[in-house]
C-alpha cells in the first residue's frame, strides 16, 4: 500500500552541491541526517516537557544515548553539511574544531558552500555562533556559483529552487522541477535578520515579549536595517559604517538587551543610538 511505498523513503540533503552533478540528493550520510534530527526531535521534547512540568529523566537519558551513538557512528564528517548539522545540534566532541573543519572545506572550495536543503538553514549561523562571521558575510556576500548573488547576477527577483536553476550558458537546469520562485533557500534572510541585524527571541519570554539584539556588522556590506513586526509592536535595527566607526540604531517596543561590541545593556521601550569600532563588533 502507499504506507509501505513511502517506508524508508530519505531526500537527504536535497539538492546539495556536494553531489554527483544531477543528482538530486547531496552526498551527506542519510543515516547521519537522520540521527541529528532525531537528536534535535527529543531535545525539543525535552524542552517542551520540562515548560509543562512533566518529568522527562528517561527522555534525557535518550538524548544522551542517541548523542554517544551519533558520535560513535560518525567519528568523523567530511561534508559541510554533516558539520553543520553536528554544530547545530550540539553532537560535536569539540565545536571548536569542527567549526575550523567546515570553514576549511568552505575556503577549500573557493569560499562557496555547497549545502543543500537541510545544510544551508544553519550554515551562517553555525559559522557566527563559533566566531566565523566573517566567513559567514564572505557566503552571503559571493557571487561565484553557488551563491545567492550567483542568482541576482542572473537575474533572480526571488529565490530559486536549484543553486544553477539558470547556467552561465543561459541553459536551465531541468524542465520537470525547477522552480524559481522557491522558499528553501530563502531561510538567508533568518540569519540576516537574527545574525547581522541581531534580533533575537528571549526563550524564556517568548512571542518577543522580551528581545535581545545583538548586531553584527561587515565593512563590506555597508549598511543595514531591518524592521520586525511583532504581537508587541515594531523593532528595528539598523547599522551603518563610517570607516572603522559603526553607528548603530535601535528601535524596540519592549524593555530589552542590547548587545554592542559584547557589552550587554539592559534598556526599556524606546529608540536608542550606540557607536562602536568595526574591529570590535562581532
Amino acid at each position: 500500500d502507499d504506507a509501505k511505498k513511502l517506508w524508508g523513503k530519505h531526500y537527504g540533503d536535497w539538492l546539495a552541491q556536494d553531489a554527483p552533478y544531477g543528482s538530486y540528493v547531496g552526498a551527506t550520510d542519510i543515516d547521519l541526517i537522520s540521527s541529528a534530527f532525531y537528536s534535535h526531535s527529543v531535545e525539543l521534547l525535552i524542552k517542551a516537557g520540562k515548560v509543562l512540568g512533566k518529568d522527562m529523566t528517561g527522555y534525557e537519558e535518550l538524548h544522551h544515548n542517541i548523542v554517544k551513538a551519533f558520535r560513535e557512528a560518525f567519528p568523523k564528517r567530511t561534508t559541510q553539511t554533516a558539520h553543520v548539522l553536528a554544530l547545530q545540534f550540539g553532537l560535536a566532541e569539540d565545536p571548536a574544531e569542527e567549526a575550523a573543519e567546515l570553514v576549511q572545506i568552505i575556503r577549500d572550495n573557493g569560499n562557496r558552500l555547497q549545502t543543500g536543503f537541510l545544510g544551508t538553514p544553519y550554515l551562517l549561523h553555525v559559522l557566527s555562533q563559533n566566531g566565523f562571521s566573517e566567513t559567514a558575510y564572505d557566503l552571503l556576500l559571493q557571487e561565484a556559483f553557488p551563491s545567492w548573488l550567483y542568482e541576482v547576477e542572473h537575474g533572480a527577483t526571488t529565490i530559486w529552487e536549484h543553486w544553477d536553476g539558470i547556467r552561465d550558458d543561459g541553459t536551465i537546469w531541468s524542465k520537470d522541477m525547477n522552480s524559481y520562485n522557491h522558499y528553501a533557500y530563502g531561510c538567508v534572510m533568518d540569519w540576516i535578520y537574527g545574525v547581522a541585524a541581531g534580533i533575537q527571541t528571549v526563550e524564556e519570554h517568548p512571542g518577543f515579549e522580551q528581545i535581545r539584539i545583538r548586531p553584527v556588522p561587515d565593512k563590506r556590506l555597508g549598511w543595514l536595517t531591518v524592521t520586525l513586526k511583532t504581537a508587541h509592536g515594531t523593532v528595528r535595527s539598523g547599522w551603518v559604517c563610517q570607516g572603522e566607526t559603526v553607528r548603530y540604531e535601535i528601535e524596540t517596543p519592549v524593555r530589552s538587551v542590547i548587545c554592542i561590541e559584547g557589552k550587554d545593556c539592559l534598556v526599556e521601550a524606546g529608540k536608542y543610538v550606540f557607536w562602536g569600532n568595526l574591529s570590535q563588533a562581532d
